[in-house]
């Protein structure tokens, strides 16, 4: 066991101290210790007992790189989730010989080109696969998740790694480990032909998408001769010829002990875990992963420049990319500090000034890492409509050029420095943060001292430093990138009729599932939030009010100033935001203001919507007086700019017009319509002509509006509750406030008539159909949790009727998921709530897929045990969804503001024990099963049977026109 922290958190602190700061840390925040099992398996834990948590993952070093083009570990990546030999069947031995037929049979078929005897063996495998089921417990592995206090099952392949994970309840842990190294030892391929078309949708998705095709085809022409130069998902001849007999191999050469790690952060007590870790972690198989080539970018001197397609007309835009410093290198902290100090979020940075003096209308830097390498780059989109390319490109490259000349003073570097520190104390603040840091980490063979070393690196680093690495990396071995109008050829995959499976055994339990479920577990209740310890409060004066949480691991505070201002009729809100994270003050440039700000550390940033708009200053509590000092001179004195304003609106066009040529974007306008009618915000938006129309003294004059508002003051930090009050109270503008928050509301429709929607897209690949229904007003607490229950159990996760009827049993889907609507219970406790449902299948499944989605709205399928594992699910999000430090404050502020004087998810805890299946049957009889519903359909009209269509309700082909302004 190594303990890393210790150290280099001493540094840290050395170093905030000759800065001039103060710093607080809990003991331990940070700690990561490392175990080895015998076995060779290695452990990271981090313990944090800050939320009633635990982070767990399982890191494999495999992915794509792995099996370039193939697909392969992602393929595999799905099937973990299909159960072992003992999870997911009621009788192994008896269903091996069919999976073993079915596996003979796909290496069958990836060695026969005959169109003819490819489909005979298909319909083969499909008979088989039928035959298969009868011994399958579909979703068992995820209910045995959620019924020991887990939520958010997932996995991801990347490029060097494949990650499983979730989070779950700490008295749960011997469980979890118990069920996830089970999942490694014995992995079974059932269901494999269902799963194998749930990756054709997916592939399908990724090609409706233009920013992901566009994407790949650079990834294909940069990295050619790299095994990254292939997606991760495969080409499509692998897609149509999997071999299960390799992935098998996949498995045997990779999934072993000394090539995986567990990650645990949270919630732990880590002097009693090692003999669980052996117990079941500790059984995985020795061995270690053949030792790959490293990948190496080709040299790209004299090569052509990449044109990438995207169909969005007008807009100009180029770019460089260079190979980065290896991860962790000499050069890595001096790196990132010239990126930031090229552009930041502060927007202070050498290219950023280009844009705040209106020189190109955008410009960002960036950086990406794989394990064998890394790339960054910049971009810009020269000014519209007729700004010059060559001429933006030379303006960065004189930016750029200062850095390679040294031409910045000590007070820039100083101030990013400061802002870089900041961002890793932030970035390690909360359990997924630390998890994603651990993760990547440990993926790419980093070590958790190399992580937290960073902040002492990055203020080792000096001027020369930063002009060395201008100088190495900047170089003429570059890849030129530039944007072209049009689109890429779709490739299709096609799909084969599939008999659907019968899963005879949905909802019932294996003999291991019984076995587990005997295991002793600590009665923990779920934490809620306590509004009179977990927060401080103060009533500053009328309709003002602070909210104040304890920072226990740092010294950075954020303020939060939450206008609770509503207006359903003044859309202007819409693009302040926007304006004021552009503009400095009257006195200061938004360059000179960030730059002040940098210099203590800290950022302002400005958010606006409907019913709030939110100011919020983050920085570090040693400079809290002077920060607030900026933050004053801002509120009373934002600039009057209309250059600024000029590219808000030209930014607003551009949006709009890309908005609606993506199916997602399609649908989401589509249930705004359905749901809200004419009070859609895609319908009652601002337009680009109102915009255009606006000027800078508009949104300024409404800016000071805005703070005549009640106020909610949400601060997190190290100060006293009542020090913070007293700087507050004495700093801000609070004696202009004078106008109680008044909810935007717009209630949800009624469906009078049954209703089909199609919007006709006839380049999209993948079709997204889903449903919405008013199920009526839910004045009480009974009813909206019955509400809840039935939600989970009809459309809530993997075990849910929607995900099973569409995607596990039939293959018609690759998302397949529902939703609650509901008012505030307290605000509008007579108002209608509604439910939605939405799933994405290829454009030829879609009349299918709407018949199930129709049949079980209309006849619910009964699965008694999925009603305790939707009951356990709730119970799990309370537990787990407990706020971060960092996000307490507001939570209670919200929950005040509506009324509530105690967590609202105390009457979910209290009800649900009471709910079972009939309460969820008599929900759904009364509010769903005879209700109109409303269809959505979004895809090729082509696909469609109209006539069919009409049986579902009357049919409205919708324009653009009648789904957005």
């Amino acid at each position: 066991m190594t303990r890393y922290h210790n150290m280099t958190k001493g540094w840290l602190c050395a170093l905030l101290a000759v800065l001039g700061w103060t710093v607080v840390y809990a003991q331990g925040a940070w700690d990561v210790q490392t175990l080895r099992l015998h076995n060779g398996f290695t452990v990271w834990l981090n313990i944090d007992h800050s939320q009633p948590k635990v982070y767990g993952a399982v890191v494999v070093k495999a992915g794509a790189k792995d099996c370039p083009n193939t697909g392969i570990a992602h393929y595999f990546e799905h099937l973990m989730f299909k159960g072992t030999d003992k999870i997911g069947t009621v009788d192994y031995e008896k269903e091996k010989p069919w999976l073993d037929s079915i596996s003979h049979q796909y290496d069958l078929l990836a060695a026969t080109t005959d169109a003819a005897r490819r489909l005979t063996i298909q319909k083969h495998i499909n008979a088989l696969s039928v035959r298969a089921a009868d011994y399958a417990i579909p979703n068992e592995f995820q209910n045995l998740i959620t019924r020991f206090g887990g939520t958010g099952l997932n996995a991801y392949t990347s490029f060097d790694e494949t990650v499983f994970y979730n989070t779950f309840s700490p008295p749960y842990l011997s469980q979890w480990c118990e069920l996830y190294a089970e999942r490694f030892l014995s992995p079974v391929f059932r269901l494999f032909q269902g799963e194998l078309e749930t990756v054709y949708e997916e592939k399908n998705m990724y090609s409706d998408n233009m920013l992901v095709q566009a994407a790949e085809a650079a990834q294909r022409y940069a990295l050619a001769g790299t095994p990254y130069a292939y997606p991760i998902i495969g080409a499509t001849d692998s897609l149509k010829n999997p071999r299960l007999s390799e992935m098998m191999r996949f498995y045997h050469r990779y999934y072993v002990a000394g090539n995986m790690g567990l990650i645990l952060c949270g919630d732990l007590r880590a002097d009693s875990i090692m003999p669980l870790l052996e117990r079941t972690f500790g059984r995985l198989p020795m061995g270690q992963a053949p030792q790959t080539p490293k990948a190496v970018l080709r040299d790209f001197r004299g090569s052509k420049p990449l044109k990438l397609k995207l169909p969005i007309p007008v807009v100009k835009a180029e770019g460089y990319a260079f190979l980065a410093p290896q991860e962790g290198s000499r050069d890595g902290a001096p790196f990132q500090v010239m990126m930031t100090m090229l552009s930041n979020p502060s927007h202070t940075g050498l290219l950023d000034s280009l844009d705040n003096a209106g020189k190109v209308m955008a410009v960002m830097a960036g950086s990406y890492y794989f394990k064998d390498f890394g790339a960054f780059g910049f971009g810009f989109v020269p000014n519209l409509p007729f700004g010059s390319k060559k001429k933006a490109s030379r303006r960065c490259w004189q930016a750029i050029g200062r850095l390679r000349t040294g031409q910045f003073d000590d007070a820039q570097l100083q101030a990013v420095k400061r802002s870089l520190i900041r961002q890793k104390l932030l970035s390690l603040e909360t359990v997924s943060g630390r998890s994603s840091a651990m993760i990547n980490a440990f993926s790419h063979g980093l070590s958790w001292h190399m992580v937290l070393a960073q902040a002492a690196r990055i203020d080792s680093v000096t001027h020369d430093d930063v002009v060395r690495v201008a100088r190495t990396y900047f170089n003429d071995d570059s890849l030129v990138v530039k944007k072209a109008f049009g689109r890429y050829p779709k490739e299709r995959v096609a799909q084969p009729g599939y008999q659907p499976v019968k899963a005879r055994h949905a909802g019932e339990q294996s003999d291991y599932a019984k076995r587990i479920e005997t295991q002793p577990v600590d009665s923990v209740p779920p934490k809620l939030v306590d509004f009179k310890r977990d927060v401080a409060e103060r009533s500053l004066c009328p309709l003002v009010r602070l909210y104040g949480v304890k920072n226990p691991d740092n010294e950075i505070f954020s303020l939060q100033l939450c206008y609770r201002r509503g207006s359903a009729t003044d859309h202007r809100i819409e693009i302040l935001g926007d304006y004021l994270n552009r503009v400095g003050t009257t006195s200061k440039s938004r360059q000179q203001m960030g730059r002040a700000l940098q210099q203590l550390g800290a950022t302002l940033d400005v958010s606006a919507d409907a019913g709030n708009v939110k100011v919020t200053l983050m920085g570090f509590d040693s400079q809290f007086v002077p920060a607030l000092r900026l933050l004053r001179s801002f509120l009373d004195s934002a600039a009057t700019d209309n250059a600024k304003l000029r590219v808000c609106c030209k930014e607003l066009r551009l949006n709009r017009r890309s908005l609606l040529k993506e199916n997602a974007n399609i649908a989401d306008a589509i249930y705004q319509k359905v749901a809200l009618g004419d009070s859609s915000p895609y319908l009652s938006r601002l337009t680009v002509k109102e915009a255009r129309r606006l000027k800078a003294s508009d949104l300024v004059n409404l800016f000071r509006e805005v703070q005549r508002s009640q106020i909610d003051i949400i601060y997190t930090g190290t100060l006293p509750v009542d020090s913070v009050a007293h700087l507050a109270a004495t700093a801000l503008p609070l004696d202009k406030v004078c106008r109680p928050w008044r909810p935007v509301f717009h209630p949800l429709q009624s469906v009078d008539v049954p209703t089909v929607y199609v919007y006709d897209n006839s380049r999209a690949r993948q079709t997204i159909v889903g449903s919405y229904q008013q199920v009526g007003a839910l004045p009480s607490d009974s009813l909206r949790v019955s509400f809840h229950l039935w939600g989970t159990y009809f459309g809530g996760g993997m075990s849910s009727v929607l995900f099973q009827d569409i995607r596990e049993f039939r293959s018609y889907a690759y998302y397949a998921y529902g939703r609650w609507l509901q008012p505030d219970l307290l605000v509008h406790p007579q108002s209608p709530c509604a439910y939605t449902t939405r799933l994405g299948c290829q454009s030829d499944k879609t009349m299918a897929a709407l018949g199930v989605l129709d049949s079980v709205l209309r006849k619910m399928p009964v699965r008694e045990e999925n009603v305790r594992t939707a009951r356990q699910g709730l119970v799990n999000a309370v537990n787990n969804g407990y706020p971060a430090f960092r996000s307490l404050g507001s939570y209670v502020a919200t929950c005040r503001l509506k009324g509530y004087t105690l967590d609202p998810d105390s009457v979910t805890l209290h009800l649900l024990p009471k709910l079972g299946i009939g309460d969820v049957i008599r929900f759904y009889q009364n509010h769903v099963q005879n209700t109109p519903a409303c269809y959505i359909i979004v895809g090729d009209k082509r696909k469609l049977d109209m006539k069919q269509l009409k049986r579902y309700g009357r049919v409205v082909l919708l324009r653009k026109r009648d789904i957005s302004r």
